[in-house]
Formats: C-alpha cells, sequence, structure tokens
C-alpha cells in the first residue's frame, strides 16, 4: 500500500466514523459560543467577543462532563480546560496591563502541561515512556524556527517564551507518540488538535512580538478554537473506546 493510499484510508476512516456520528446536543453552546466570537472577531466587535471568549471553554466542559463519566481523567481534562479558560481572561485585559499577558501565557503553559501529562496516559498500552525519534526534531525545528523569528522583539519576555515554546513543542511530540498506542480516531483528533495548538500560538507570537498583521486576531482564535475542540473530541473517543471493553 503507498503513503497516499495509507493517509487516504486513515483520514477516510476518520471521515466516515465522524459522519455516522450524530452531534451532540451538549456540543451546541460551544458552537453558537465559537461562531458569535469568531463573528465578533470578524467584524471588530471587541465588547462581543471579550464577553463569549470565556464562554468557550465553559462550551467544552459542557460538552465534555457530558459525555463521559467522572474519573481521574477527566480531572485533568476539566483542568486543563479550566487553566485555558484562565488564560483566555487575562489576554483580554493583556492590551491594557502587560502583566495579564505573562499570567495568560503562564496559564496556557500549566494547561499544555496537563495535556503532556493526557498524552503519556491516553493510551491503550503500559508503555508511557517518552522515547524521542528522529522525526521529533520536526518540532523543536520548528519551535526554533519561530522563536528566532520572534526574538528580536521579546524583551524582557526572553526567557518566558522560550518555556513557552519548548513546552508547546513538547506537547506536539507526545500528541505523536501515541500512533500505535491508540484507536485511530482518538489519535487523529488530538494530534491534528495540538497542531492546531502550536499553529494558534504561532500567530499569536507572530503578531505579538514580530510582524501584526491584520486579522491576526480571528486566525489566532479561529485556529485556537478548532485546537481545543478537537483535542477535547480525541479525548472522549479515547474514553468512550475504554468503555466498551467495560
Amino acid at each position: 500500500m503507498t503513503c497516499n493510499h495509507l493517509i487516504c484510508r486513515t483520514f477516510g476512516g476518520l471521515s466516515q466514523e465522524s459522519k455516522n456520528m450524530k452531534t451532540p446536543k451538549t456540543l451546541l453552546p460551544f458552537f453558537a459560543f465559537a461562531f458569535l466570537h469568531l463573528l465578533a472577531k470578524l467584524m471588530d466587535f471587541p465588547t462581543m467577543a471579550d464577553f463569549t471568549k470565556p464562554l468557550l471553554m465553559v462550551g467544552l466542559m459542557i460538552y465534555f462532563n457530558s459525555e463521559v463519566p467522572k474519573t481521574v481523567l477527566s480531572k485533568f481534562v476539566n483542568a486543563a480546560l479550566f487553566l485555558s479558560l484562565l488564560g483566555d481572561v487575562f489576554l483580554i485585559f493583556s492590551d491594557a496591563q502587560p502583566l495579564f499577558f505573562l499570567l495568560g501565557l503562564a496559564s496556557f503553559l500549566l494547561a499544555h502541561l496537563v495535556y503532556i501529562f493526557l498524552n503519556l496516559n491516553l493510551v491503550d498500552t503500559e508503555d508511557r515512556k517518552l522515547k524521542f525519534r528522529w522525526h521529533d526534531l520536526l518540532f523543536g525545528v520548528y519551535g526554533l524556527v519561530i522563536f528566532q523569528q520572534i526574538k528580536p522583539g521579546l524583551g524582557d519576555m526572553m526567557i518566558p517564551a522560550l518555556l513557552y515554546t519548548i513546552v508547546i513543542c513538547i506537547m506536539g511530540i507526545t500528541a505523536s507518540k501515541r500512533w500505535g498506542k491508540t484507536d485511530k480516531a482518538s489519535f487523529w483528533w488530538i494530534m491534528i488538535g495540538a497542531f492546531f495548538f502550536i499553529i494558534s500560538d504561532s500567530i499569536l507570537a507572530i503578531n505579538q512580538f514580530s510582524s501584526p498583521f491584520p486579522q491576526a486576531g480571528f486566525l489566532i482564535m479561529l485556529t485556537y478554537i478548532i485546537a481545543q475542540f478537537m483535542i477535547v473530541r480525541g479525548i472522549v473517543e479515547f474514553i468512550k473506546s475504554l468503555r466498551t471493553f467495560d
């Protein structure tokens, strides 16, 4: 089987499985908040954008907690979403007070650490060790390129930005490590979600410290919303697959 056929078959299976699954009603609040927020960013309605931004993670928590039972894993997922919510709120006020940007960065850094922990544990095997491979360098190279791009404009944010870059690259690496250790649907949901999270943070960093550009806010939030949804959806898929073997 060629590489292209394998990719098509993998994504085809994921697409078909998604079509066979009805959209839970508990996702409607998240979709509504996401639509209103993106519309506000696109049409430049800052008040509505600020109002709906904290509601995004609330909507995802409603969906997640209605779909899976309360477990140790669910506590960590809720922690990651709550930390993300805090980060969203802090970043709303970052233009008025630079300290809030640092607090937002710290909140998302902690959220990524929780996602790293989850990536290492959302597997169907006892092998949870983080073994680095040559292709992991792709994440490191990408992180280095972005960091070099924003480095001249970092100033006092040099160390926090470097630490954040390292952590989010590790988050992407640990997401990729789930390949072959869990079902394909869960893997791809989380892997693609991690990819969009890295893209979202890259756009934010470039816009904040290097080259501001129009509609950056919209693109940051669009990729962020996709990222968080796909990661949570992948975790739901994983937990549900475990329940089928109870």
